[in-house]
């Protein structure tokens, strides 16, 4: 069981634990490196050693704050359900206590599981609804969801149930639209929580792992020419194209060049007709919902709006998982990078 020793918690191994008590948090003045004070941890069954759950005090850096912990988080609430892919990953999706759908489709393989968790609101977390399911951390893929705006708990109220708050990278800013952080975003991010959660092993193979994918696609498409592509969306019946950020550094990667990079922030509305002048080689089309209901309705949506535009009338188009694309926290983009590469160099394959 864990023991306070000394001003810090230490772990004995073997024998029946004692189910440990929650976390305690407390914000600290200055502003640090994520470190591990006074552990002694136990060899565990995931690959690799690792630290033991709870085995010694953890700080963290996010958005400029300095959280301390005096244990691993147990149970663990998420804003949006991509954000469980990385914990999955991880080997601790057994810790997710709750979950606010967000903007983007939980992966199918995990659909099941994350249905079956207690909801805490359609987009922004309820304070009440996280009262209830008592979760030691709170990971949150956008900080205007702990602003205490809109509805939404503010992190010093969430700090007072003891709840700590990690926003992933990429989520600080208050104007997200401004956000510019690629995928090196996700490699912090789960180096960062694996420290977090008592899992840095695994996280380190996790992290390796993901920039070996992204490094074996740029050796595939190496001597491909680059494929004018834009990236469309449709929100509240509005028509959008990326132009930066994390959706945008996905297509970078994935060889192909943003005919609509040259405008401000991370997407913009446009017209249809603003499409039709750029006349893309390529088209990418987000499905937030990734069903075959939401795969036909954008195709046929294409079809009918851009008949002239090259892409359309050489059906080079793609409908992808919104989450591959741009959900922040998620290890999905990596996925996207290797589907929209395939999509745009088809002459390539991993074998290649």
């Amino acid at each position: 069981m864990l023991q306070p020793h000394h001003g810090h918690l230490s772990a004995s191994c073997g024998g029946p634990r004692a189910a440990p008590n929650r976390p305690r948090t407390a914000a600290l003045g200055a502003l640090v490196a994520l470190s591990f004070l006074g552990v002694t941890g136990c060899a565990g069954t995931e690959a690799g050693s690792r630290r033991e759950a709870g085995a010694g005090a953890i700080t963290f850096e996010s958005c400029g704050r300095t959280v301390g912990l005096d244990r691993a988080p147990q149970r663990v609430a998420i804003t949006t359900d991509a954000i469980a892919d990385t914990l999955f990953a991880l080997g601790v999706g057994d810790r997710i206590v709750a979950r606010t759908r967000g903007e983007s489709a939980p992966a199918p393989e995990l659909k099941e599981r994350l249905a079956a968790l207690p909801g805490l609101g359609t987009r922004n977390p309820s304070v009440e609804a996280l009262a209830a399911v008592e979760p030691d951390l709170l990971i949150t893929d956008q900080v205007e969801k702990v602003s205490g705006r809109m509805g939404s708990p503010s992190i010093a109220e969430l700090e007072r149930l003891g709840i700590a708050t990690y926003v992933v990278g990429g989520g600080c800013a208050e104007d997200l639209s401004a956000d510019t952080s690629g995928l090196e975003a996700l490699d912090t991010d789960i180096r960062q929580l694996g420290a977090v959660l008592g899992v840095e092993t695994r996280a380190e193979a996790l992290a390796d792992r993901l920039r070996g994918d992204l490094d074996d696609v740029r050796a595939r498409i190496a001597r491909e020419p680059r494929r004018e592509v834009a990236e469309i969306s449709q929100v509240a019946g509005r028509l959008y194209v990326t132009t930066g950020g994390l959706s945008n550094d996905v297509l970078e990667r994935a060889g192909g060049t943003n005919v609509f990079a040259d405008l401000p922030g991370q997407f913009a509305p446009v017209s249809p007709e603003q499409i039709v002048a750029r006349d893309p080689r390529a088209i990418i089309v987000d499905d937030f919902e990734a069903t075959t209901t939401g795969r036909n309705d954008a195709i046929a949506f294409l079809k009918r709006t851009f008949p002239t535009v090259d892409a359309v009338r050489n059906q080079r188009f793609l409908v992808i998982d919104a989450a591959r694309t741009g959900a922040r926290g998620s290890t999905r983009p990596v996925e996207g990078v290797a589907e929209i590469a395939r999509f745009l160099h088809p002459n390539t394959s991993p074998s290649q």
